[in-house]
């Protein structure tokens, strides 16, 4: 809305700045990097054998923190933990986490000690001592009540600095300003620069500055004294060693993160604490201008920069470091506070590096000694989230906002996006979490761009729905909305951050499903068996089925992640529900009251400015004409499956599982033509909220179609697929686990394609010239009649009513579900549980490791326990032995005489489980080879001793006696092999 007639100044307050959670954001960085960086700091200090487990596992330490030696570490999670639980234990809780309590209760203790100090230091005196006649200190309480100051500040005076400026420190409640002696001086001479000084150093005091100020600066200084100090101490041992043991070529990765990572993180907290008091320095300024002061009050004589590109260059750099803006820049904002109002690339960048280290650095610090479930890794991902939601949200709405009362384009957000997308990349790449701590890039380094489009994706979705609202807004201040806007960026930040932490990173890593794990997995959700096919069909046709199968195993992990975290359905709908709220209030036919609020003094009618805004009828028919299609198409699937239906007790497997991909392309299709279409008819300004309305609509209905048609089916014989019988079986209850991902896997494809289609939208839109339209008398679109309160005129459909029902389907999904898979979502996985699912579902790879660190693997697997098993079962075997032979020479050969070999039998019987699982692998191909026999033969002939001995069965018990006589021999394979290799090693006594 641009005003007519001279413009108004804007006032700066009408939105939150942002600043104070720009401040929380490094406080919890701080936080969570003392954590993070200290926990390894304190590991090392300890004595115990972390390697050694490593080596029995298999893995080459000097790779360690690489994706394929965590798979093989998850692969043998049982001995994995036991053993770093006995030769590795975690450190006591206290010091876990007592790091970052330890930062906290200091920075505290500085934070009350820090204003004493400052004036301690600087010698300065009371006021009363200078101001012997009580004129000074009247002069001060009149400007404190000009600025709406309670009472006046504590005020000292530094007599030895001869600058004319003050400084005000302390906190909110007790805060003291200082004057410098040079200021005292001009009191007389210049009263407008000392009115001028003393209102902005109150406006700090007004604006509520100084506690969270000095807060932070509180902990910023023992963040430095009590981490950075011990932990590059710690860093430059490993470098030492790493260059002493030549082993530099493997740890160069893993060191220079380890030295980047304090340096970089100072230079990201510095210069994001530099620019929030820069921005505050400014606010100081307005205000006090505001309350009287001249706007030449600070006029400072600067010269330009001289020299070549090179020193402005430094110059720049030199002004970010800062923490005062320069004066021309302080003088421009008093003339036009645009720049407050800008989504500036540099705190984008630092605030998404920043987030990504948050979240990185309390997931490793939290996770280090205890698996994770699906919840805790949600809630973790909520404070980066709020973080990055609150300062880029922030200011992304402020720019909205400033765009819409100057009536300048607004902007798209695709350029704060691509820093911020930027800032999480450089973050992560930092921290290498998932990416291999041993390796420069991940595995797949294409999957980072992922990262960046999240960010892209974001700042867009933020500037559009802030452009709905500001658009649409009536109330008295834009607040209430940011804070919906805020609260639903949270939200669905954090689920990418949830999604990105489990999945993501292991794409990126170099994770791959196995597709046979995946296959087994489809026939344990699907058992049965699939001999129907459509007339016409030849039975060959099973091939193309068994493809559907395989292309199923390739979905089916990223349908899974859909549903790992758990608020991904309550994302969804804050993407398409927040902007559909404000689309369905509707223009404002007058001038809306926060406007009024934001142009003080300003009695001007607004008028529509730039594209005019479509009606909702534009995404909503659509998405309603998509869902019908929807509906029709899954009629269509299954009056199509039901030619090949068969039989009651042949249905699932195959059958059911091309079910399910008919269904599930049924629901996507659909989506994405509304989403096309909408493209089509929405402005560049709404696109993208246009097409999440319409796709997520057309999925919303063809899921509600889906669910009854499932809990219908056999009612209609023409349609019968999964049942025979009329009777009611709802589908949470007939698809059970299936239908939470194909839930959630419409409803997010959906959204991503909305985002695509938007995405050409707009650069198709750029490529080809642009026509304009007229407007209507309220900025309507051509053609459209508007009736009271600028609602479209006849009897149409109710779109409003329509949206609320949309809004309360996609709202009771997002509360419905997490309570359907509460159980999954909770559930910590043991060890056993870790090991069974990375085995089957994972592709784990074999490890290429030189011959001396082979050498190494198998000497720490054979004393970490490896020796007794083998002792163990060599001496199940001799005993074994010496009883069959003195039965033999006895000719005591009946089951009753042989009875004594039973608990042998059992004895065999526990050997395998710690062959089969409960202990490493061998570290031998050679020798583990003979090892996966032993366990082999020795669970099968346990089994079938203690049977026969039951059974009173002669033959089965010869069966068994060769089975445990080849688990003996196999044993002796195993303790052979290793025994060369150490004796080959040189490990003499082993």
């Amino acid at each position: 809305m641009a005003m007519s007639g001279p413009r108004s100044r804007i006032d700066e307050r009408a939105m939150g700045a942002g600043t104070t959670v720009r401040f929380a954001m490094l406080v919890v960085l701080l936080l969570a990097a003392s954590g993070a960086m200290m926990l390894p700091v304190i590991k090392d200090l300890r004595t115990t054998d972390q390697v050694g487990c490593q080596l029995a596992a298999g893995i080459d330490p000097d790779t360690a923190g690489d994706m394929a030696s965590a798979l093989n570490a998850l692969g043998q999670a049982i001995a994995y933990r036991a053993c770093i639980a006995k030769y590795a234990p975690p450190p006591p809780l206290w010091e876990i986490y007592g790091w970052p309590v330890l930062l906290s209760l200091t920075a505290a203790l500085l934070f009350v000690l820090l204003p004493v100090w400052k004036a301690r230091r600087n010698r300065a005196v009371p006021l009363d001592s200078v101001d012997r006649d009580g004129e000074l200190r009247t002069l001060l309480a009149g400007l404190a009540e000009t600025a709406g100051l309670d009472r006046l500040p504590w005020v000292v005076v530094d007599r030895a600095e001869i600058s004319t400026g003050a400084v005000v420190f302390g906190r909110n409640r007790r805060p003291t300003v200082c004057l410098y002696g040079g200021l005292l001086a001009c009191r007389r001479s210049d009263p407008e620069r000392f009115r001028a000084v003393l209102l902005h150093e109150f406006a700090h005091i007004a604006n509520r500055d100084l506690t969270v100020t000095y807060s932070t600066v509180a902990m910023w200084r023992v963040f430095l004294t009590l981490v950075i100090v011990p932990y590059l101490a710690w860093v430059s041992t490993q470098v030492y060693g790493a260059f002493t043991w030549w082993t530099w070529s493997t740890h160069a990765p893993s060191l220079i993160r380890g030295v980047l990572l304090p340096a970089l993180t100072v230079a990201l907290v510095h210069l994001a604490r530099s620019d929030v008091l820069r921005s505050r320095e400014v606010y100081a300024d307005l205000a006090a201008v505001r309350w009287g002061a001249d706007p030449h009050g600070w006029d400072v004589t600067t010269r330009a920069p001289a020299g070549g590109s090179l020193r402005r260059t430094l110059g720049s750099l030199r002004r970010h470091w800062g923490t005062h803006p320069r004066w021309e820049e302080r003088r421009d904002a008093l003339a036009d506070p645009a720049p407050l109002f800008g989504a500036r690339a540099l705190p984008m960048f630092l605030t998404g590096a920043a987030a990504t280290m948050v979240n990185v650095h309390l997931l490793t610090y939290l996770s280090t000694y205890e698996l994770y479930n699906l919840w805790r890794i949600q809630l973790v991902s909520l404070a980066p989230a709020a973080l990055v939601a609150g300062v880029i949200g922030t200011a992304l709405w402020r720019t909205v906002a400033y765009a819409v009362l100057t009536g300048s384009p607004v902007p798209s957000g695709v350029r704060a996006g691509l820093w911020l997308g930027a800032g999480m990349g450089v973050g992560g790449l930092l921290t290498g979490y998932g990416m291999g701590g041993y390796e420069w890039l991940p595995r797949r380094p294409a999957l980072l761009v992922l990262v960046v489009v999240a960010g892209v994706a974001f700042a867009w979705w933020v500037t559009q729905c802030a452009h709905l609202w500001a658009s649409t807004w009536r109330g008295r201040s834009l607040r209430p909305p940011l804070l919906i806007g805020l609260l639903s960026g949270t939200l669905v930040l954090s689920t990418w951050f949830a999604w990105w932490t489990m999945d993501g990173t292991a794409w990126a890593a170099g994770t791959s499903y196995s597709g046979t794990g995946m296959r087994r997995l489809l026939l344990q959700l699907f058992p049965g068996s699939d001999t129907g096919h459509p007339a016409g069909v030849s039975p060959g046709a099973d091939g193309t089925r068994s493809a559907v199968v395989s292309a199923v195993a390739v979905v089916w992990p990223v349908l899974n992640g859909f549903v790992a975290a758990p608020l991904i359905p309550a994302a969804i709908a804050a993407l398409w529900v927040v902007p559909l709220a404000a689309w369905a209030i509707g223009r404002a036919a007058d001038t809306p009251r926060w406007v009024a609020g934001a142009l003080p003094g300003s009695g001007d009618r607004a008028t529509p400015a730039g594209e005019p805004m479509p009606s909702l009828r534009r995404v909503l028919w659509p998405g309603l004409l998509g869902g019908a299609a929807s509906w029709l198409l899954l009629v269509a699937v299954q009056a199509y499956l039901h030619t090949s239906q068969p039989g009651p007790l042949q249905r699932g497997g195959l059958y059911e599982v091309r079910y399910l991909t008919w269904m599930f392309m049924a629901l996507v299709g659909p989506a994405a033509v509304a989403a096309v279409v909408a493209a089509v008819r929405t402005g560049r300004g709404r696109r993208l909220a246009g097409t999440l309305i319409a796709a997520e609509t057309a999925a919303l209905l063809g899921v509600a179609g889906m669910l009854v048609l499932v809990s219908a089916d056999g009612c209609v014989r023409p349609l019968d697929t999964l049942a025979s019988s009329c009777t009611w079986h709802p589908a949470w209850q007939l698809l059970q686990w299936t239908l939470p991902r194909l839930v959630n896997g419409t409803l997010v494809l959906a959204a991503i394609i909305a985002l695509l289609v938007a995405a050409a939208g707009s650069l198709g839109r750029r490529a080809r010239p642009q026509r304009t339209r007229a407007a209507g008398p309220a900025g309507e679109a051509p053609g459209e009649r508007t009736g009271r309160g600028g609602r479209p005129a006849g009897r149409r459909l109710p779109v409003r009513r329509v949206a609320g029902v949309l809004a309360v389907a996609a709202l009771g999904i997002a509360v419905v579900e997490p309570r359907y898979l509460a159980k999954w979502h909770t559930m910590t996985p043991d060890s056993a549980s870790a090991q069974q699912w990375t085995r089957q579902w994972s592709d784990v790879p074999a490890l290429s490791v030189s011959a001396a660190t082979r050498e190494r693997q198998v000497h720490a697997w054979h004393r970490l326990g490896g020796h007794y098993l083998l002792n163990h079962a060599t001496a199940d075997f001799d005993h074994l032995r010496g009883v069959l032979r003195a039965a033999v020479d006895t000719r005591h050969t009946q089951l009753t005489d042989l009875a004594k070999v039973r608990p042998t039998c059992a004895d065999f019987g526990r050997i395998a489980g710690w062959v089969n699982g409960a202990y490493f692998r061998v570290p031998d191909p050679t020798a583990q080879a003979a090892w996966q026999a032993l366990g082999t033969q020795a669970q099968k002939g346990s089994q079938d001793c203690q049977r026969a001995l039951d059974r009173k069965d002669d033959a089965l018990f010869v069966t068994a006696m060769r089975e445990l006589i080849a688990a003996g021999k196999s044993a002796a394979t195993v303790t052979r092999r290793v025994t060369s290799v150490l004796h080959e090693a040189g490990y003499d006594g082993y």
